[in-house]
């Protein structure tokens, strides 16, 4: 059972990968939201994972990085259909992505020319406040 199954609330982690004045993007096989396109590195909590592990889990299955640092940037409520807790943590990467399964493909895109993203205009702003939080693209 993970934290997505729970009808109430979602626990999710995100991570913002950066290199140099790009982040990271993938876009899924089979989106879990249904929507199609690219997104952050990110998956929902498993039963009783600490948020951190869950980042560095979705960093290694998804796209084979295990980088030394991943910091918690900041931590998200919002309430739609459920109410949904959001880790967004941020690191740079390691090493170029290399898709797991399920992952169609990953990219680096400039800060400045994001894609169109499956979440929308919240996507972009999570990446801007992340990045910010931390001084700048590092």
């Amino acid at each position: 059972m993970d934290a997505r199954s729970c009808g109430i609330h979602s626990l999710v982690a995100d991570v913002v990968v950066v290199a140099d004045s790009a982040v990271l993007l993938v876009r899924p096989a089979a989106p879990p939201d249904g929507a199609p396109g690219w997104r952050l590195v990110g998956d929902g909590l498993r039963f009783g994972e600490p948020p951190a592990s869950a980042a560095r889990r979705a960093l290694r299955e998804q796209v084979g990085l295990d980088p030394e640092d991943v910091v918690l940037a900041e931590v998200e409520s919002t309430v739609d259909d459920v109410w949904r807790l959001t880790f967004h943590f941020r690191c740079e990467a390691d090493r170029p992505p290399s898709p797991g399964p399920g992952i169609l493909e990953a990219r680096f895109f400039q800060v400045e020319h994001l894609p169109p993203l499956a979440r929308g205009p919240w996507e972009r702003d999570v990446i801007f406040r992340v990045i910010g939080a931390s001084g700048g693209v590092m």
